[in-house]
């Protein structure tokens, strides 16, 4: 139940961007980029793979190229604003330390080799070269998966109540669907618009695809709120600032999920065959992002540690927002921190180059396996 102090939390804001932006703002990024080039990398080697000549549209001239640039594209913002969201972007190389146990290790290896196949793969398609190409396909096919189920493990931590939950996975694997098949649909209304006929199969398996994995997210968060209500930890606390302090934002959400899932259905039942279901999907790619930036904002927002105490109390928000405009941030003992993304500094990056021994070198590479 709330205490006095934690009244604050009982009114509603609609400052959806001031709410809502946070130094997290560079990992929803990361988890929402990735996860789409994921999902739209996965259907776009394995759909030709397994339906043939049902999707020939894919591998076509005027699709290939530019859904390739586009999954490059956005693969490389998301990794590049998790990379500046690092205390030191130049020492990215310590997150693959401690490879064995750690989720986060795992996480970033997954997401790297992904990265690689998909640079490979855009690279070498385009030549005559089906070992390379089939290798570097394999490469990402497996990986992007493994990289996504380790960036779920991470979250499931007994510390963190309201991240503990199966709807982590259920809301990072539905919108792998969702905007995996949200990117790929967009790229053929877009290159494609006239080519109704033979784009039609392609494009209703799409709606298929995108109509579940919102569906699978929207099932995920019914059942964690239900969970989160009748739980007597943090994560019954941050359930309390979803419905309260952060109420606009939570139900604009739960508008938005509601209204795709349905429109989605629709057209997934009668299939993509006249303008009216393009017009439709096209007027709802704009709710689909939105609702899934505000619930992955919503996610990282609402999070309060179990290992703080007292850290449900407004009086902790006052402090750190007093003391980032006081500068009492710039002393690192206070525990708070200016949101800011970070230099990346090539020089401190070469210097380590130079001075690392290749011995040394080599025992910091055991030491990741």
């Amino acid at each position: 139940k709330p205490t006095v102090d934690q009244k604050v939390g009982q009114t509603r804001q609609w400052n959806l961007r001031g709410l809502l932006s946070t130094h997290e703002n560079a990992h929803i990024i990361f988890t929402l980029a990735i996860q789409a080039t994921v999902g739209a990398f996965l259907f776009f080697i394995l759909a030709p793979w397994i339906l043939q000549d049902k999707v020939t549209v894919l591998t076509g001239r005027a699709l290939f190229a530019p859904l390739l640039l586009v999954m490059v594209i956005v693969c490389t913002v998301g990794l590049y604003k998790l990379n500046l969201h690092l205390g030191k972007p130049h020492r990215f190389y310590r997150g693959f330390y401690n490879l064995k146990y750690s989720p986060v290790s795992r996480e970033i290896a997954g997401v790297s080799l992904f990265y690689t196949g998909l640079l490979g793969y855009a690279v070498f398609a385009h030549f005559d070269l089906p070992v390379l190409t089939n290798g570097f396909a394999l490469t990402g096919t497996v990986s992007g998966p493994v990289g996504l189920y380790y960036m779920y493990r991470l979250y499931r931590i007994k510390a963190r109540p309201f991240w503990d939950h199966w709807q982590t996975g259920s809301a990072f694997f539905g919108t792998t669907l969702s905007l995996g098949g949200l990117m790929i649909y967009g790229m053929v209304v877009l290159l494609l618009p006239l080519q109704l006929a033979s784009t039609q199969y392609l494009m209703n398996l799409l709606i298929v695809v995108i109509a579940v994995g919102l569906s699978i997210e929207a099932v995920g968060h019914l059942f964690h709120a239900s969970a989160m209500r009748t739980e007597e930890n943090e994560g019954a606390a941050s359930y309390y600032l979803q419905t309260t302090k952060y109420g606009w934002p939570f139900i604009t959400r739960n508008i938005l999920i509601g209204l795709n899932v349905s429109c989605a259905a629709i057209i997934a039942f009668f299939g993509v065959q006249s303008g009216w279901a393009l017009g439709l999907f096209g007027f709802l790619v704009l709710p689909i992002v939105l609702s899934a930036v505000i619930s992955r904002a919503l996610f990282f927002v609402l999070v309060i540690p179990a290992t703080m105490p007292g850290a449900f109390f407004w009086k902790n928000d006052g402090f750190v927002e007093h003391a980032r405009k006081i500068g009492l941030a710039d002393a690192p003992q206070h525990g708070v921190v200016y949101e800011q993304h970070h230099a990346f500094d090539w020089r401190e990056l070469l210097q380590t180059i130079r001075q690392t021994k290749f011995k040394d070198a080599l025992v910091q590479l055991r030491s990741i396996f």
